[in-house]
């Protein structure tokens, strides 16, 4: 989300607030409160310099005035000094620790500065002074999410929606927050709130479109992102979306259409050619693909996936030597790349250097022990040295891995199978899907959620809450809601 200046920040902040509620905290010097009336009276008619000379002299005064360092702290906001501005909000909460106001501006003046941690106090003192105040609960949730607690910001966010539900940005942080706790429903259900509350944001759509895309409707998600790339062309992650959703569809030829005109627009955008180069391998156009992964990786050196991916087409098109070096590159960038280490172990073990490919074989298999690609290239490379047992048993272990890497993939298509005949209003054949998914894969939670909700709808209540509960024991750190 683009951050607004201060100044709109904090005029945000304090709508609402009217003069004569100002002085929420009486003074205990006349003079002191005829200069903090003055400074509203000045800040009214927006003359922030005499209203500033106005606070300082109050405070002069009265030092421990606490609406006054609120109120120099405002217009410090209003006149760009943000340090100055956090300075008194502290002093006002430091004069009046249950002085609400202080707390919410100090909060959110630090969130939308980038001190999150900072903040947070401050916005927890807000809400508990005032729990009703829908703004202080989003900056709060806003807040917990920055530093990763996801599940007490949604219900943060949650709670601002419920205060004040006609707000566009309550519904649109509390819908990117379900996405990202694996609540494709939820999110879908707050984020086409947010874009019918505010029909011009281009973020609501595009979060709905990425929404629609987690939960498996693909065309939907599709349109969402051609309609946002035609009203809004500039936006570029819009457009990097659609191609992203083509491309995961199959749709090769328009995914590459899209990102080459993404790239057109924008020769810097590292992520564009990277996809580009993604779908341009899977069309084996390896010249194409090798062109844009080496722009993605001199636009942002930092990207892993680009020299990974660039390893693969290197070493398909017989330059193995060369894909050693892009693998070792992009472990170099992210040393837990499990894939990188997988495929950099078997180059090495083709170049004939076996020791240094058990060591990644190794470190692959430490780092995702449920590959059954690692452990049968391992037992192939154990077969090799003469250690039949061990091979044996990693050749065991990759079938009973491979086995169930593909129950899963069919669990998985089956819930998106039912998904869409819930959509259709086949209920009876959702409950099959879904059924079919568990015998595939009984701890697939999501399988067990829609299960729950498809009986929901068919008044097999007892079994509806049986499947919710073992979604919700399944997978503790998502959020399921009831289903009726």
């Amino acid at each position: 989300m683009a951050r607004p200046a201060l100044l709109a920040l904090l005029v945000v902040v304090l709508a609402g607030d009217a003069a004569a509620q100002r002085m929420s905290r009486p003074s205990a010097d006349g003079e002191a409160a005829r200069l903090y009336a003055l400074g509203v009276e000045h800040e009214a008619r927006r003359d922030f310099a005499a209203a500033a000379q106005a606070y300082e002299a109050a405070i002069a005064r009265e030092p421990g005035l606490a609406v006054a360092h609120d109120r120099l702290g405002f217009v410090y906001g209003l006149q760009g000094r943000t340090a100055d501005a956090i300075a008194q909000f502290e002093r006002a909460c430091a004069a009046d620790g249950g002085f609400f106001d202080a707390h919410y501006h100090l909060g959110a003046t630090l969130w939308w500065s980038g001190q999150a941690e900072r903040a947070l106090g401050s916005l927890q003192s807000a809400v508990r002074l005032q729990p009703r105040h829908p703004e202080a609960r989003y900056y709060f949730g806003l807040t917990l999410k920055k530093l990763g607690q996801l599940l007490p910001a949604i219900d943060e966010l949650e709670a601002a929606a419920r205060l004040d539900p006609l707000v566009p940005a309550f519904a649109l942080q509390l819908g990117i927050a379900l996405k990202d706790a694996g609540d494709a429903e939820g999110a879908i259900e707050q984020l086409r709130r947010a874009a019918q509350l505010d029909p011009a944001s281009a973020e609501a759509r595009n979060a709905l479109g990425l929404a629609l895309l987690q939960h498996g409707n693909g065309e939907e998600a599709t349109e969402t992102f051609r309609a946002l790339v035609a009203s809004h062309p500039a936006f570029e992650a819009a457009r990097l979306n659609l191609g992203t959703t083509l491309m995961q569809r199959g749709d090769l030829e328009s995914a590459v259409a899209v990102l080459r005109e993404l790239t057109g627009r924008n020769p810097h955008h590292a992520e564009a050619f990277y996809n580009l180069g993604v779908a341009l391998k899977q069309q084996d156009d390896f010249a194409g693909a090798e062109a844009a992964l080496r722009k993605a990786i001199a636009l942002d050196p930092a990207l892993p996936d680009a020299p990974f991916t660039l390893g693969v087409v290197l070493w398909q098109t017989g330059r193995s030597a060369d894909a050693v070096t892009s693998f070792r590159q992009a472990i170099a960038i992210r040393p837990g790349y499990d894939e990188a280490h997988y495929m950099l172990g078997t180059v090495l073990r083709q170049l004939g250097d076996a020791d240094g490919a058990l060591v990644e074989f190794r470190e692959a298999i430490r780092l995702q022990p449920s590959s059954p690609e690692t452990h049968l290239g391992l037992g192939q490379l154990l077969q090799q040295r003469g250690d039949r047992k061990g091979a044996e048993a990693e050749f065991a272990e990759a079938r009973r891995l491979t086995q169930k890497k593909a129950d899963v993939q069919a669990s998985t298509f089956a819930v998106g199978v039912g998904r869409a005949r819930a959509r259709d209003g086949d209920l009876q054949a959702a409950v099959a899907q879904f059924q079919r998914a568990l015998t595939l894969a009984p701890d697939n939670f999501e399988a067990h959620y829609e299960l729950a909700k498809a009986f929901a709808a068919i008044h097999r209540t007892a079994e509806a809450r049986a499947h919710l509960d073992e979604a919700r024991r399944l997978a503790p750190h998502l959020r399921f809601r009831d289903v009726r």
